[in-house]
């Protein structure tokens, strides 16, 4: 999208009225950000007609022929300043027949076809109810922006063709489900094993490998400080994982089997990682409040760019203004050493009771104050869910 498009007003000289009705839509156009080349403001006494005319016809984004019955005679019929421009507009029209440069703008029309036969055939706006100005002028601005109001809507699937999309099936608990994934990943493990950097990696790759989502639930958590789902995780490359969004640069991991089956899970620890250099941190004051600290931003079109632009949808790319069209990817970085566990969603570990000791207890293990151990065993003193 251009930031200020240029338009050329081509138009007929039919009396006062019209001449003021003309100034009044171009300083609307101007007043919407749209540099619009008029005669009344562009010439003077003595200027050049023909060339001011070529280079507005040539240098513009877009041209509006304002169509009246005077306009419409003076174009087919090669007759003054309009002539000239049907001119140099059919020429371009004949080499480019698919161009929407020219937009037809139906003032005052009286005839049966509202434009002049060079534009003939070609969709135009009609400004001929003054009532309807405002809608009119919405319309056209929108257009020569090359923002469609009503945007085309996303194809949807066949309905009488299968949905090869369609989620599979869960059809066992999360535990389960989550101690064969464990298993796969961590065949033999018995209490706690360590893995670190780059096995880590594969390690959890085998683990949450795809589907992670079924119909029938997301069987696979996350938790620090909150319960999240895990929808999707990947190697990025350089030691670094991306997991629904998150940016992990992997440290070590734990994959623990110190009791039961259902009570399996796999402690994660990550590096922190350089600041995007979008913001300005306190990075004292959010690790006294959380224990770590982190930041929000996304990626868009290789650029990164603020968490307040990707809930705008629109950002300031290269210096100008940019609609992300829903293409801008959410991203967290955490800037502190960072950890957190991975289990079931139906781990003991999913207990409202043990939230805030939970946080207490990961927050030590980063300061070096407490073993994975001591976590485990609390951990193997919750109760079991129920399914």
């Amino acid at each position: 999208m251009v930031e200020n498009p240029k338009v050329f007003i081509s138009y007929s000289h039919d009396d006062e009225d019209h001449k003021e009705w003309v100034y009044r839509l171009a300083t609307d156009l101007m007043g919407k950000g749209i540099d619009t080349v008029l005669d009344q403001w562009d010439l003077e006494l003595g200027a050049n007609l023909p060339k001011f005319m070529e280079n507005g016809l040539q240098a513009s984004d877009r041209v509006l022929a304002v169509c009246t019955d005077n306009y419409i005679d003076k174009s087919n019929g090669g007759i003054g300043g309009v002539g000239y421009e049907s001119t140099i507009l059919t020429a371009e029209l004949l080499m480019n027949q698919k161009t929407t440069k020219f937009i037809p703008v139906v003032r005052s029309v009286t005839k049966s076809m509202k434009t002049p036969l060079c534009l003939a055939g070609r969709m135009y706006i009609d400004f001929s109810i003054d009532e309807n100005y405002a809608d009119s002028l919405n319309q056209l601005v929108h257009e020569v922006y090359g923002l469609k109001q009503r945007p085309r809507p996303k194809l949807g699937p066949n309905p009488f063709k299968p949905n090869e999309k369609e989620k599979p099936r869960l059809g066992e608990s999360s535990t389960t489900f989550f101690h064969k994934r464990f298993s796969s990943a961590f065949p033999g493990v018995r209490g706690i094993n360590w893995f670190e950097e780059n096995e880590a990696i594969d390690r959890l790759m085998i683990l949450l490998e795809q589907p992670l989502v079924f119909e029938d639930g997301i069987p696979i958590w996350w938790w620090r400080n909150g319960d999240l789902q895990i929808k999707k995780f990947e190697n990025i490359g350089e030691g670094v994982a991306l997991m629904d969004g998150q940016e992990l640069s992997i440290k070590k991991i734990a994959a623990v089997n110190a009791g039961s089956y259902y009570q399996s899970f796999v402690y994660v620890e990550v590096d922190p990682m350089k600041p995007t250099g979008l913001y300005q941190y306190d990075f004292q004051s959010s690790i006294e409040n959380f224990g770590y600290a982190s930041e929000e931003y996304a990626i868009f079109d290789g650029h990164n760019i603020t968490r307040e632009e990707y809930d705008d949808n629109a950002a300031v790319v290269n210096g100008k203004p940019v609609d992300l069209a829903g293409n801008a990817e959410f991203r967290l970085r955490y800037l502190t050493p960072y950890n957190f566990l991975i289990a079931a969603q139906n781990s003991p570990i999913n207990n409202n009771s043990y939230y805030r000791t939970r946080r207490i207890h990961l927050n030590q293990i980063l300061e070096g104050n407490l073993g994975l151990e001591d976590l485990t065993d609390e951990i193997l003193k919750l109760p079991k869910r129920g399914y």
